[in-house]
Parts: structure tokens; sequence; C-alpha cells
């Protein structure tokens, strides 16, 4: 079978050689990333840190724009043209979920066998890897491209409200598109991810005293642990969704009858039929009979939708995987229950991978990591792997992909 790796002109010896050469001093831009508050809430931040890499990718020889989007920092989007007709996407995130302070008080430090900071793995160390792979085929000559697009998000840790639309028609016409998230700490590239809602049921009761006028209340707290016991009860069973129950607020003092009462509630999604069940059952959570004089009150956000691993999805991370094992790299696709804006464009029906930045963990944690030994093979497998893909017309021909056995 003539698969595509197997047509690529570089040699692994030689895109492993360019790749050191150009991430030379890769970690020092690091850590002017990671020297920067960015976290979503702080929007000034995420500019400023996306502007920083802006004019890198500027200086890697992108047409470079920043497109402002009221309720965010908006999006910078990277457009290099070359003489073949393939349309690779790129996709990353400039910010993060820590508050402000966090920058000063926990700088990027080595410990051992890897760094550590706030952001190098969640996701700034795989902004580097995206750019750092598109300069190795830049090197090589390498134009066998209609365009490479690399959009850089601000708000993606919040869900994408304000970009994603914009986000998806600027993906929406790629070949492929690849999601410089972290690979998994050991290794692996993802190649479906659940989706994500959040729900925040909320109990509107009546208050009065405890002790003297207690037949005057409606018990708000009473009300919301009832209908969340009931919830879960039903939610045990489902193979489509998973629902985690986050926190719980209510009332003001123990001798009052509670008016008021809230719950967040994390729901994964595993099936693209998991959204209208989840729809279902939480108007069936909200219309059930419970205490007279409480009103039960529903709003449900959806961050992502489920990323579902299909025949192309299959296909691209066989090639990936083919493309790994001729550079020496073990690689294996996964999936995972976390959500990102690899959701919103395979969504789309646009082959996807994601996971393609360096290895890493515990993310949004005081230990985020990456390991640094990785930035190199990671730039490597992602530019063989740009430099094999195929044009979308290619797709239906099953000699031109591997068979992913």
């Amino acid at each position: 079978m003539n698969h595509p790796a197997s047509r690529n002109p570089f040699t692994p010896d030689q895109i492993r050689s360019v790749a050191a050469d150009v991430t030379e001093g890769w970690e020092e831009r690091l850590r002017a990333l990671v020297g920067i508050d960015c976290g979503t809430q702080n929007p000034a931040g995420v500019k400023r840190a996306g502007d920083i890499f802006a004019g890198w990718m500027a200086d890697a020889g992108f047409q470079v724009t920043h497109l402002p989007i009221e309720g965010c920092a908006g999006l910078w989007v990277g457009r290099m043209r070359g003489s073949g007709q393939r349309r690779i996407g790129l996709l990353g995130h400039c910010d993060t979920v820590y508050p402000d302070g966090t920058a000063e008080a926990r700088p990027m430090q080595r410990r051992g066998h890897r760094l550590v900071g706030p952001g190098v793995c969640d996701m700034k160390g795989g902004l580097l890897v995206g750019l750092y792979a598109v300069q190795v085929l830049r090197r090589l000559g390498w134009e066998d491209f209609g365009e490479i697009r690399l959009v850089v998000n601000s708000e993606e840790e919040t869900g994408s409200f304000h970009t994603r639309n914009r986000m998806i028609e600027l993906l929406s016409g790629m070949d492929a598109v690849y999601v410089l998230e972290a690979a998994r700490a050991n290794g692996d590239i993802v190649s479906a991810r659940a989706g994500v809602i959040q729900l925040i049921l909320t109990a509107h009761g009546r208050s009065a005293h405890a002790g003297v006028e207690p037949e005057k209340g409606a018990n708000a707290v009473v009300e919301l642990i009832d209908r969340l016991q009931w919830l879960r009860k039903r939610a045990a069973d489902e193979e489509t969704f998973r629902i985690n129950i986050g926190t719980i607020q209510g009332g003001t003092q123990s001798n009052v009858v509670p008016d008021r009462a809230e719950a967040q509630v994390d729901i994964r999604l595993f099936h693209p039929d998991a959204v209208s069940r989840v729809e279902a059952l939480v108007r069936e959570v909200v219309s059930r009979p419970g205490i007279s004089g409480v009103r039960m009150e529903a709003d449900m956000k959806q961050w992502f939708p489920p990323m579902i691993r299909n025949t192309v999805i299959e296909r691209l991370a066989a090639l990936a995987r083919e493309c790994a094992a001729s550079l020496g790299i073990p690689l294996r696709d996964t999936d995972t229950g976390g959500g990102s804006d690899a959701n919103w464009i395979a969504t789309q029906g646009v082959p996807c991978l994601d996971g393609l930045g360096p290895v890493g963990g515990l993310d949004h944690g005081p230990d985020e990591y990456i390991e640094p030994e990785s930035v190199v093979p990671r730039t490597s497998l992602l530019a063989l792997l740009m430099s094999c893909t195929p044009l979308a017309n290619l797709r239906k021909a099953e000699s031109d992909w591997p068979s992913g056995k």
C-alpha cells in the first residue's frame, strides 16, 4: 500500500536535524509567555501574550491579523501561502485558568526532567511546537500546500462562547486541522474528546422563621437536594453522558428556611445523541412535582460538543502513527474526558487530531508541566504529519490512507 508518509520527500534524519536547529531558544520564549498573567478573565493579559506570539508568527513568515471580538481578547490568525493545494489548519489558545498574580508567584522552573509553570502544558508549549513545525518545513523548502492557517484563540478555557463561530468559519475548509494541546502524559495524541455542558440548577423557595413559622416557608435547599438525588439516579446507567455534582450553595443561617439554593453540575458527553438526552432529562428534573412553593430553574450551557472518533479521524490518527514510527517515536491515539476547541472543528466534519503539542500533564494545577525532551520529537512529528496530509478529494481513496489496523 502506498501510504502518504512513504511519499514524504524528507528523511527522518533531515526533519529531526532541522527541528533541533529551529527550536533553539524555545525555552526562553516559553518563559516569556509563562511570565504573563493571562487567565481568560484578564483580556488585557491574554492580548499581551497573543500579541507576543503573533510577532513570532510574523517573523516565521505568516501574514498575521488580530480579529477583535466583543467579550474577549479576540483571535489571532496567521496565514502562509504555498504553491500547492492542500489547506492545513493549526489551532491553539493563549489563555489560561490561573488568577492574576500566579505568573509572579510561580515562575517557570525546572524540576528534574520537567519544566513546571502556569500554562506550560495548557497550552503555551503547544503553540511553540506548532510554530516551529512550520519553520521546519520552510527551512526544508516545502511549499506543497495552498495555505497553512494558524489560529490562536483567547478564551478556550471558558468554552469559546464569543470566538467559536469565527473560529469555525476560519477552519471549516481545511483538509486537516491539528490542535496544539499537549500530548497525554504517556505521549498519546487525542482522537476523541468528551463534550461538556455546564448545568446550573436553582431552587427558588420562600423564607420563614424555622422555629416560629416553618410552615410559611418553602425550603429551597431540601428541594434542590431531592432533585439532585433524582438526577443522579436517573443518570447512573447512562452511557452517552456522565454527570458530576460539583457545588451546592444555599441558605443564610440555620434558623431560617432557605429561599434559594443553587447547584453546579458538570456533564460530559460521549455520543452525538447525548445533548438531546441531557436536554430531555433536565426538562424532566425541572418539571417534576416537589415541595409546594418551590420553583426550579435550569441554565444549561454547552461548552463543547463531543468530538467523535469517526472513520476519517481514525485514518488521520493512523497516518500520525505511521509518521511517528518513521521517526522512531512510539505513538498511540486515545480519547479523553476533557473538551477543547478540537471539538468544535471536528463537529463540522473536518479531519482533526488533538494533542500534537509536547508531552505534559497536571494541567490547571500548581505542578503543571511539560517534558523538555519532547519538544524536538513532537515538532518533528507535526512537521512530517503536515507534509503528508492528503487533500480532501483523496480521503475517499482507500489506497492513500493507512488501514489503521
